[in-house]
């Protein structure tokens, strides 16, 4: 240390002294051009003006911090020089113990001048020393009154930093050294060397929108240190243990004083290491982070930034601000842009809180570095998004949301490859690896979660995946596209600006559903009636009910739901607890989806609450969509309790609003047919009112090792890719099965599709001689296909593909006194486990697990089977709307044991 202190003391051709008298005079001379532009009673305002618009007071600003640094440098230095060039200690005790005590002090005039930025970081540090100094044992509270003052209010920390604390500093500084000014040659010196650093190096101000928050760099230590007890008050007895024996060392002799030499030493060590774990290693929330984690840069904040001041005053800029919520350089060039949402205006919220960059910067570059230019992706939510003056709760709940985890996917795809024992295991599709099965995904399905990011600007349309709160609220309006072309275009100049911006906003459309919601169960497109065929686009027939998709699929009209033939979009069910999490992690879909047609579609009244009982989040929605009427209630509902914001009560009846209509649609009860009896109490709504399903069969996949690919988790080209076939895309009636958890008793009977009749070729894969693997797996479907009118009780007592035989002839046949069921497949049988193509069961039997994509989901039994063809028997010869067939609604044994002789049913066995 002595040696590093001889050979720095020579190279700056100073003393240490000299150097912190000089650096303290450069810091008291600037400050005095600082009075005028600084506001003590609006103190980040008049900082970040300062910035902004007068270039003089951003170098005296700069001048002020830089040589203020340095004078808390130098004056350690001093101090340690000072004990071990000298045996013993010239000034008297008094003056000794004054110039201790202004080690203190120089850290107060220090931290006083840090605290008057009043931003975030002043903020908290004033929180923790007010927090510290009320610690003391006596007169805590009187201390942190008379060095703070009340919160909120900066006049005594600025008297004691421009008054009190320097006007002691100058007293000892004279006391000790005799002199209150150094020689010209070496303040020259240093004075030049200031402002170099003043006009490259800007001092820091934070933006008050980045989570990370730290102190001055000088007390990140004793944060760290902090943040390690349990006892804060400690730290105190430390630091007064530090200052005792650095007043003792000059009296002590021998190895008492070489020994207390050393504690100081070492401690100046470790508080050097608790200074650089604070600084490089804390991130949001003091939360522990390497530099090679992902979203280091973000997570860990440096307020040192080199910017060159403009030396003007720009009262034109001055004059723009004033009109903004949020003063930043961005509206230098871009106050004329229009197209915003109000919530998300400039003019009340700036740029820089989505877009990040430099706000303090009037230079383009500088402006622009690490600059966010579509914001919203996951990776930067918190930055954008999600700050603590937007969407703080909401990118977390993202996050863990089924739409960005993809658990089921990734689950279900392992189990399918043999990777698994169980669809149901939680995953996300950003930690897969490149097994078969992660490959198979990678390849065919990852572009499908809420993570992949959006890099290219542009609306959200059929070919989008991703893109985080993009995917669902960006929104390009007629001019705002026409700016977007014509940029892209190259038609305008690289100088010009952007005009118009796309907004943002809760005007949400199905078709920011249909880029994903388009494929597998393709709910988007059934929706609105369309169903997938394997036509190429050359091939599509002239006859009005085809039309194709973006990209190039071919689709055929079959029949619109219901709720999309009255203009529903799919914001008007499902809620914001759905669509982005509620901050629970779900296995699947369906746990994740609370909306329950009886919500609608009740029978018993619902409840419903005021405005003033409603939450945060779902009032913010409301007032943004103006139903915020005085007197409205809003319902919640059966299931969960969860507030259904556009349904209420509205001249006495009950009526459901469309979120972006506007036009109102009365929630009608169930038919009596559908709540009456006992004999149709299992069966989900679903299983009747589904119009219709796609079903795939014949599906083949197989891997290609030399074949171009490509990896949509990384969005990167590959070689190798898996490729998959398809034998058939057919459309009907689904076919039902039972839903049955573990633990309980409960079964209820619910539309089915084909998840995966397919063969897997690993060996292509693993390149060992391997068997194909095979899988039946149907999976339970919400199809989006929803018909006001039921099936018929023939469509699903007569049904093959409903009971899970598959398309084909099921005829009743009576011999004599019995009757028997035989079932004529459509479809060959399959050469791995002998079922028709398109079937989940056997006729008659049970079916062979693993036989869905859910654990708690299977076929009919073979009881179930004979339960439902008894029925089936009935039909033969009763309609359909026969008083026989609606009283067996009622009590079908009741109906069974007053049958005529004339009556015969199927032998048990069939």
């Amino acid at each position: 240390m002595r040696k590093f202190l001889t050979y720095t003391s020579s190279f700056l051709k100073d003393g240490f002294g000299v150097l912190a008298l000089g650096s303290f005079l450069l810091a008291l001379l600037s400050g005095v051009f600082l009075v005028v532009p600084y506001n003590v009673d609006s103190p980040y305002e008049s900082v970040r003006n300062m910035i902004l618009v007068n270039g003089y007071a951003v170098f005296f600003r700069n001048l002020h911090y830089w040589s203020g640094q340095l004078f808390l440098i130098f004056t350690v230095l001093h101090t340690w020089d000072y004990l071990y060039r000298t045996e013993k200690i010239p000034e008297k005790r008094g003056v000794w113990f004054r110039l201790v005590v202004s080690l203190a002090v120089t850290v107060l005039v220090m931290l006083t001048g840090f605290l008057l930025k009043g931003d975030a970081d002043s903020l908290q540090a004033r929180r923790i020393m007010d927090s510290l100094i009320k610690t003391f044992p006596a007169g805590g509270n009187f201390l942190s009154g008379f060095l703070l003052g009340k919160e909120g209010s900066f006049q005594l920390i600025y008297v004691h930093h421009i008054a009190t604390a320097t006007i002691f500093l100058l007293i000892v500084i004279f006391e000790h050294a005799r002199t209150v000014w150094v020689n010209t040659r070496s303040f020259v010196r240093l004075t030049i060397l200031l402002v170099v650093i003043s006009l490259v190096f800007r001092a820091p101000l934070h933006d008050n929108l980045n989570p990370v928050v730290k102190g001055p760099w000088y007390l990140i230590g004793l944060q760290e240190i902090l943040h390690l007890m349990k006892n804060p008050a400690w730290s105190l007895v430390i630091i007064l243990i530090l200052f005792v024996v650095l007043y003792f060392i000059p009296y002590l002799k021998g190895s008492r004083q070489i020994n207390s030499r050393r504690f100081l030493l070492l401690s100046f060590y470790l508080y050097g290491i608790f200074t650089l774990t604070g600084y490089f290693f804390r991130g949001k929330n003091w939360q522990w982070i390497w530099p090679w984690e992902t979203g280091y840069r973000t997570a860990v904040y440096f307020p040192f930034q080199a910017d060159i001041p403009a030396f003007r005053i720009d009262s034109a800029l001055l004059t723009s601000l004033e009109n903004s919520a949020r003063k930043e350089s961005c509206m230098a060039c871009h106050a004329e842009m229009s197209g915003f949402s109000p919530s998300h205006d400039p003019g009340a919220t700036g740029c820089f809180i989505c877009h990040r960059g430099d706000p303090f910067s009037l230079n383009k570059n500088r402006a622009h570095r690490n600059i966010i230019l579509i914001p919203g992706n996951i990776t930067d939510a918190t930055l954008s998004c999600g700050t603590a003056d937007c969407h703080p709760k909401i990118p977390s709940r993202v996050e863990m949301s089924l739409m960005n985890t993809a658990s089921g996917m990734v689950s279900v795809n392992r189990f399918v490859f043999g990777e698994s024992d169980s669809p149901s295991v939680h995953s996300d599709i950003r930690d897969i690896r490149h097994s078969a099965a992660d490959t198979h995904l990678r390849n065919l399905c990852a572009a499908c979660h809420l993570s992949n990011e959006k890099t290219q600007a542009g609306p959200i349309n059929q070919l989008s995946r991703g893109g985080g709160c993009n995917a669902c609220h960006l929104n390009y309006s007629p001019e705002a596209l026409a700016d977007l072309q014509q940029r892209q275009s190259g038609q305008a100049a690289d100088t010009t600006l952007p005009r118009v911006h796309p907004s943002l906003s809760v005007n949400i459309t199905s078709d920011h559903c249909f880029g994903c919601h388009s494929r597998s169960g393709r709910i988007s497109t059934s929706y609105t009636g369309w169903h997938e065929t394997l036509l190429k686009p050359e091939d599509i027939p002239q006859t009005g009910n085809y039309q194709m998709m973006d990209d190039q699929r071919v689709y055929r009209y079959i029949q619109e739901d219901v709720h999309h033939t009255a203009g529903m979009e799919c914001i008007d069910c499902h809620t914001s607890y759905e669509i982005m999490g509620d901050g629970n992690l779900y296995l699947h879909k369906e746990e994740q989806v609370k909306i329950r047609c009886r919500d609608c579609h009740f029978t018993e009244p619902p409840g419903a609450i005021p405005l003033d009982q409603v939450d945060g989040e779902t009032r913010k929605i409301i007032e943004l969509r103006n139903m915020n009427e005085p007197g409205r209630k809003y319902m919640l509902g059966m299931e969960s309790g969860e507030i259904i914001l556009n349904a209420t009560l509205k001249n006495g009846q009950w009526m459901l609003e469309g979120k972006k209509s506007g036009t109102w649609h009365p929630l009608n009860p169930p038919a009596k047919i559908c709540v009456e009896g006992s004999s149709h109490s299992n069966l989900h709504c679903s299983a009747c009112h589904t119009g219709w399903t796609p079903r795939c069969l014949g599906c083949h996949n197989s891997y290609d090792p030399s074949g171009p690919g490509y990896d949509h988790l990384r969005n990167s080209e590959t070689r190798g890719t898996w490729a998959e076939w398809v034998g058939l895309h057919l459309a009907g009636p689904p076919t039902l099965g039972v839903k049955e958890e573990k633990g309980n008793n409960e079964k209820t009977i619910i539309p089915a599709t084909p998840g995966m009749i397919l063969t897997i070729d690993r060996s292509s894969y693993t390149g060992k001689n391997e068997t194909v693997l095979f899988r039946r797996l149907f999976a339970p479907m919400e199809a989006h296909t929803t018909s006001p009118e039921g099936r018929s009780c023939r469509s699903c007592h007569l049904d093959p593909v409903a009971l899970g035989y598959g398309e084909g002839n099921l005829e009743y046949r009576v011999e004599g006194n019995t009757g028997r069921w035989i079932f004529t497949s459509k479809y060959a049988p399959h050469q791995n486990d002998g079922l028709p193509e398109d079937a989940w069961t056997a006729f008659p039997g049970n079916a062979i697990p693993p036989f869905s994509t859910r654990e708690w989901f299977r076929p009919f039994s073979r009881e179930e089977q004979q339960s439902v063809l008894l029925v089936g028997a009935c039909l033969e010869c009763h309609d359909e709307d026969s008083d026989v067939m609606n009283e067996s609604l009622i009590s079908f044994r009741k109906v069974l044991d007053e049958r005529s002789r004339s009556c015969i049913l199927p032998a048990g066995s069939f």
